[in-house]
């Protein structure tokens, strides 16, 4: 199958996802969605019940337009991998999500509720997490890169083996240059 072929298919697949999700609108992986992500953009929500490469398919294909997700209840989902780049998901609820290997590059998180996610070799190049909750979050060899944390909870994350560099901390917290 050529490269042309298998973008035709995937658009193919995501029509005819995208007409069954129709008809069972205010649903997502057979579930019943939160009232408050009714008012969302129902495209952009699906889009995080496909795979890793569905979305990245839209990227490719929308850039630059934004995966707007704001107020989102996300809590507990599997979103490992997923790429979330220039994506809007301030006030979201993303706590207990697995959110492992996930790419958040100028990605607008603000006032984030992470709590309890996990987020081991995540990627968060220029996002924005001020006032974000990070309660408890599994950062382990993640990689920050002119991350905002401004007054961000980060109380029992885990930056083991993170690569941080450039990280807008909260007022306060020190955190030791070790090399």
């Amino acid at each position: 199958m050529t490269r042309v072929s298998k973008v035709f298919q995937i658009r193919v697949d995501s029509a005819k996802r995208r007409k069954d999700d129709e008809s069972h609108a205010g649903h997502i992986d057979g579930t019943q969605l939160a009232p408050h992500n009714r008012h969302m953009n129902q495209e952009h929500f699906d889009l995080l019940g496909g795979t890793a490469e569905d979305l990245a398919v839209w990227h490719r294909d929308h850039s630059p337009e934004q995966l707007d997700l704001k107020g989102a209840d996300l809590s507990g989902r599997d979103l490992r991998g997923r790429n979330f780049t220039r994506a809007l998901l301030d006030g979201a609820n993303l706590s207990g999500a697995n959110l492992d290997e996930a790419v958040f590059t100028e990605a607008k998180l603000r006032g984030t509720n992470l709590s309890g996610a996990s987020m081991k070799k995540a990627t968060l190049l220029r996002a924005n997490c001020a006032g974000a909750d990070l309660t408890g979050v599994d950062l382990r060899g993640a990689t920050l890169y002119r991350c905002v944390l401004r007054d961000a909870t980060i109380t029992g994350a885990n930056f083991k083996a993170a690569i941080l560099f450039k990280v807008a901390w909260p007022q306060g917290v020190d955190v030791p240059a070790r090399g």
